[in-house]
């Protein structure tokens, strides 16, 4: 074999070598990782009712982790949650710290750049939590920043992408924690807050005493979907055929019925 194709041969034996190494990789990190240990890793921030929320007891409830409890037993594995902030589900899914994640996260572009996503299974918008109930009757998002109001986003939302892109930066707060949101908005420290509608709604509620007043109407519509590696196909496939059969079996629309219908289990929030 002369020089040249000695090293072509290297050179290929190299290249399919790394290729295998790779596949082998994003196999380990997927479902062979997920069936070896019997644990689905599942990013939820613990803090969107009635999607996913912390209760008085510290236990992780609500529409989504009740919907990923059963998509993992589809799977023949337990769901393991793994509770963080908002901004850092993503970061954590690109760093195999979770498998998939499913916290009220809304599909865009630019977060499919990042991820592949299963869904919608939920759709939601934006809206405004506040106590002043002129800004909430605000007949568009144009008239709600004419009367330049203080508001608070979560980080990493894009409840902060609708907020930069309508009102002055200025008056604009952004937070870590959505309940650090919600604490400027019920100590007067800012005039509203944007976020989902559910967010805003079941806040309302849950503080009756403090004259909440949420805009009925949504500024936006916003599908709701699980995040997955981008190098998962299989992975993302599978999971879309679990929830389409939740879809078509009824089972989701009572999932959500039982979280969003029946509001009892406010009495177990801190």
């Amino acid at each position: 074999m002369g020089t040249r194709k000695a090293k072509t041969a290297v050179v290929c034996a190299i290249g399919v070598g790394l290729l295998w190494a790779a596949v082998s990789n994003a196999a380990e990190r997927g479902l062979d990782r997920i069936r070896k240990t019997g644990e689905l890793r599942v990013g939820v921030s613990g803090e969107q009712p009635p999607l996913n929320m912390t209760n008085a007891s510290g236990e992780l409830i609500g529409m989504e982790i009740d919907l990923m409890r059963v998509l993992a037993q589809s799977l023949g594995v337990e769901a393991a949650f793994v509770k963080l902030p908002f901004g850092d589900l993503l970061a954590a899914l690109d760093a195999d710290k979770v498998d998939l994640v499913m916290s009220g996260m809304t599909i865009t572009p630019a977060r499919m750049e990042r991820a592949a996503f299963v869904g919608p299974y939920h759709t939601s918008g934006k809206t405004i939590l506040t106590k002043n109930a002129k800004l909430a009757a605000a007949e568009s998002v144009q008239r709600l920043a004419a009367q330049n109001p203080r508001l608070v986003v979560l980080a990493a939302s894009t409840s902060e992408v609708f907020a930069r892109k309508h009102f002055d930066e200025v008056n604009l707060e952004v937070t870590v924690t959505l309940e650090a949101a919600i604490d400027k908005v019920l100590r007067g420290r800012v005039d509203l807050l944007v976020a989902d509608r559910e967010t805003c709604t079941f806040t309302a509620l849950r503080y009756a005493e403090q004259g909440l007043v949420v805009r009925q109407e949504t500024f936006t519509v916003e599908p709701i979907g699980i995040a997955v590696p981008l190098e998962e196909p299989r992975f993302a496939d599978l999971l879309e055929h679990y929830l389409s059969a939740l879809r078509e079996s009824g089972a989701l629309q009572k999932t959500r019925a039982a979280w969003f219908e029946d509001t009892s289990w406010m009495n177990s929030m801190p």
